[in-house]
């Protein structure tokens, strides 16, 4: 199975008309399905996609018809690719479910298990809205450690949505994140899956396979005293897996060297 890997796309149909800060940075990017085309065209001329991976942040903080909409134009992109996606700190869980689910609004955590034959993907949902850091919720984690014993006959590939190591990015790793390796470490994991940093990472976990996707919209780069330089800057992951094992892994990852704006975060 190919998959395609990305995230943080950040899209709203209409960003803040204001001027400053991260809401006025926002306005000053591109619209975000324009870098997700190219990346989605490239990665189809690289290999026949079997299934799109999304892990979180699809929309920033969007209504249910910016899910919709989202779930439109990648869908006439890829064609009947399945997609599959975990929710990020940007996203209104409720209006996801409205707008991209066609389901009824609902708060609850988006956790799904799909048998990808030789192998399970579990999508765990770590996020809440407006928590930049991710929460650790005790239902979530009853969850998980029931999913993961339901799941031991084949191999899993893990997606979540914020990343779990801490020295690859400024910010923290989520707090749930040492827990977390205790549970996976019981069972066969080919692959660990997140987003949330904006920034690509490859690493290695207790012998697990580790990736941190690119973002599809923008970066910071900190450069102290609470001040961020936003740049334009995006990219995908492609994986093979075969009889449950990752066999091929590669990053395409593109540097504009597109100033959006400096901001200071502390305000």
């Amino acid at each position: 199975m190919n998959i395609l890997h990305v995230s943080d796309i950040h899209y709203r149909q209409q960003y803040s008309t204001q001027t400053k800060g991260y809401q006025g940075m926002l306005g000053q990017m591109r619209n975000p399905l324009i870098p997700l085309t190219d990346c989605i065209k490239r990665a189809q001329e690289n290999r026949a996609i079997d299934l799109l991976i999304i892990s979180g942040d699809l929309t920033e903080d969007g209504s249910s018809q910016d899910y919709a909409y989202l779930k439109q134009s990648i869908q006439q992109l890829i064609g009947d690719v399945p997609i599959l996606v975990t929710l990020g700190n940007h996203d209104i869980k409720e209006h996801f479910r409205q707008g991209w689910c066609e389901e009824s609004s609902d708060a609850s955590p988006y956790n799904t298990i799909t048998d990808a034959g030789s192998f399970y993907i579990v999508s765990f949902d770590n996020s809440c809205h407006g928590f930049s850091d991710g929460v650790i919720d005790e239902a979530q984690f009853s969850w998980l450690e029931k999913s993961l014993t339901s799941c031991q006959d084949k191999p899993i590939l893990f997606v979540t949505h914020h990343h779990l190591v801490d020295d690859q990015a400024s910010t923290a790793a989520w707090p749930g994140a040492k827990r977390l390796f205790e549970l996976l470490t019981s069972v066969s994991v080919c692959a660990i899956l997140c987003g949330h940093t904006h920034h690509a990472y490859t690493g290695t976990i207790k012998g697990i396979p580790y990736f941190t996707v690119a973002s599809m919209s923008f970066v910071g780069e900190d450069e102290g005293d609470g001040i961020v330089r936003f740049e334009e800057r995006y990219g995908y992951n492609l994986y093979k897996i075969e009889s449950g094992k990752l066999i091929y892994q590669a990053s395409e990852n593109f540097r504009p060297n597109h100033v959006l704006m400096r901001v200071d975060m502390r305000g």
